[in-house]
């Protein structure tokens, strides 16, 4: 029997809570999945969008993973045996853990490995990490299983470029890029099994793929929890994501059995599922969301003044947009940050009070009754209700709004070219992760690609910590780093950050899952346990 490792991803990983007592499961069930998009592609290399994420890399292992059980990062039952930043503090040196296969029965080694990052990054496929990519300078190979990523600069999210499906070289260079398309290999949980674009996606369970887990269990005896070490495999034959755009369909299919799991479920869809005794909804109160609005301070002055940004940060009454239009499934947020990720601040408030607001209003250059345009569009769940709940709530203290609703890609193309038709303020979200460098990096610094302000009065020293954070690897020292970014954005606003909102999933009660806490995507679906 083959012993494999397994691997779970770093931005993009979910995982089941696993129950002891249950149906024994045999290699003919199939576990359903629905999505809501038409993954793009299954080449790991070409990985376009987020959304092709889940499908994708149950195929492979990777180099790090998130402990199912704490949410922490660890290279335990990864890939990597141990990694360390070396003296000049930029480059990391990787040992990888040796006895892994692909699905052909190839090693896998620090040549796939280099392999693969250098196909990622290579402009030619448009993978989406190409970009952050570009922060390795060179790979090199050490021997079999120890490899160095040299970076051109110390790089503090290099954590976040592990969650990459490694890759077979010799199968890639066998069969050519074409036929590797359409059909992929990897060493992870399941093999490629068939793809009808458009339709469906079938993996099918690889019988020799083990991997260990430490469980926590609370002891009968002293009422202590303890741990203790699993040995699994995965619980079922085959899996199968089903493309479903329309969100009522894919809950109709979940009742009636066609699909086991669903996720990313809107708040007013929960009550009708919670009257089906045979479905199980869960929540996840910690997935990356950040709901704000931009300022389009460099197009439109206005946005520039403190005392106004700050009259509409007052005004906001954040707490009941999540009660009344997202059912309370959510939280407020009042900082440039998502409650995932690193430097986020629970004590940063701004208290919802209408008379502060209206006076900060009032000391503020904007002159009653010119109109400030409010954009959205329909990328954002509720996004009409939330924008006319804002347009009353800045009515109620001077300021007249003009909604405007644009096409999500014309809202993006206004964004890229600063175009001022966007309007003073724009309804945005970011799902984002755990690390807040490549959200920072793209909106702060003076040349970054969506920075709508560019004259800040700050703006020199924006860019200077935006780029020591991005280069700070000593987390403690980064995390006041961030701090003070934080603190010269409360100064000058760029915008109202408004709500997040909790990853509601359901499930059939003949299996069992969870979401794993700091993750945007469903994943380790490998974890998936059948109960009934």
């Amino acid at each position: 029997m083959i012993n494999r490792i397994s691997m779970i991803g770093i931005l993009v990983m979910c995982v089941v809570v696993m129950t002891f007592a249950g149906a024994s499961a045999g290699p003919n069930d199939v576990v359903k999945i629905g999505l809501q998009y038409d993954p793009g592609t299954m080449n790991m290399l070409q990985l376009k969008t987020g959304i092709e994420i889940p499908a994708i890399l149950p195929m492979h292992q990777i180099l790090m993973l998130t402990d199912p059980w704490t949410g922490e990062r660890t290279f335990e039952s990864s890939l990597t045996e141990s990694a360390e930043v070396l003296e000049n503090g930029k480059d990391i040196k990787f040992k990888l853990v040796k006895g892994n296969t692909f699905h052909t029965g190839d090693p896998l080694t620090a040549h796939d490995v280099k392999f693969t990052y250098e196909q990622c990054a290579n402009p030619s496929n448009a993978n989406l990490m190409a970009a952050p990519l570009d922060e390795i300078e060179d790979i090199e190979i050490i021997d079999d299983y120890t490899f160095i990523f040299r970076f051109w600069e110390p790089y503090a999210a290099w954590r976040e470029l592990l969650w990459i499906g490694i890759c077979s070289k010799k199968y890639y260079e066998k069969v050519g890029p074409k036929e590797f398309g359409k059909h992929p290999v990897g060493s992870g949980p399941f093999k490629f099994g068939e793809r009808k674009i458009g339709e469906y996606i079938t993996l099918i369970a690889d019988p020799n793929y083990q991997w260990t887990e430490n469980v926590p269990y609370d002891d009968p005896d002293t009422g202590e929890q303890k741990t203790k070490v699993v040995q699994r495999k995965v619980d079922f034959g085959t899996l199968k994501f089903i493309t479903i755009p329309d969100d009522i369909t894919r809950m109709a299919m979940l009742e009636t059995g066609e699909l086991d799991l669903i996720t990313d479920i809107l708040p007013h869809h929960v009550k009708k599922l919670e009257r089906n005794k045979h479905i199980i909804i869960k929540r996840e109160k910690n997935s990356p969301s950040l709901f704000a609005l931009g300022a389009r301070a460099d197009n439109y002055p206005i946005a520039k003044d403190s005392d106004f940004m700050q009259g509409l940060n007052y005004a906001i009454n954040r707490q009941e947009i999540v009660d009344r239009i997202f059912l309370g499934e959510g939280y407020p947020l009042y900082m440039f940050a998502s409650k995932s990720e690193l430097g986020y601040d629970p004590s940063i408030v701004y208290e919802f009070d209408p008379d502060r607001a209206r006076k900060f209003v009032q000391d503020s250059s904007y002159k009653p009754g010119t109109p400030i345009t409010l954009t959205y569009t329909s990328a954002i769940p509720n996004a009409d209700l939330v924008a006319a709940t804002l347009q009353k709530y800045w009515k109620d203290v001077g300021i007249t709004i003009n909604l405007q609703k644009l096409e999500a890609g014309t809202q993006a193309t206004y964004a890229r070219n600063k175009d001022p038709k966007e309007g003073h303020l724009v309804l945005y979200s970011w799902a984002g992760g755990r690390d807040p460098s490549t959200r920072l990096l793209l909106t702060l610094p003076s040349k970054s690609m969506y920075n709508s302000w560019q004259t800040r009065q700050a703006q020199k020293q924006v860019d200077e910590l935006t780029y020591a954070q991005a280069r700070e690897t000593d987390q403690e020292k980064r995390r006041a780093l961030l701090k003070q970014i934080h603190e010269l954005l409360r100064a000058e606003p760029g915008g109202p950050v408004l709500f997040g909102l909790n990853q509601i999933y359901a499930m059939q009660e003949r299996i069992d899952y969870s979401w794993l806490p700091g993750d945007a995507f469903v994943f380790g679906v490998n974890r998936i346990k059948i109960v009934k």
